[in-house]
């Protein structure tokens, strides 16, 4: 049985990635951007203290910015964006 060596980087991406939240999050910015009260009614059972701190670490992680009022994700979080939407896929299939 070969042993299998996880790449630090993969285990960094996991670490905030698979954080309560964050892949909703980037999920509900996906499409377009929005506001916060929009995030907020978009994950219903997120309490807006929880949903300030994810936002303010996905900022911090460089995925999400906020401008003019608005959450958007950026370049970087963009390219997750396939990603998330294969999850979906995922979850339609096997969930």
């Amino acid at each position: 049985m070969n042993d299998l060596i996880l790449c630090p980087k993969y285990e960094t991406v996991f670490k905030w990635l698979g954080k309560r939240w964050n892949g909703l999050i980037l999920r509900c910015l996906s499409n377009h951007p929005l506001r916060f009260s929009q995030l907020s009614t978009c994950l219903k059972t997120c309490s807006d203290k929880v949903l300030t701190q994810r936002l303010k670490e996905l900022q911090d992680e460089g995925v999400v910015e906020h401008c003019d009022h608005f959450y958007r994700l950026t370049e970087k979080g963009m390219a997750l964006k396939d990603v998330l939407e294969a999850v979906q896929q995922y979850a339609d299939e096997h969930a």
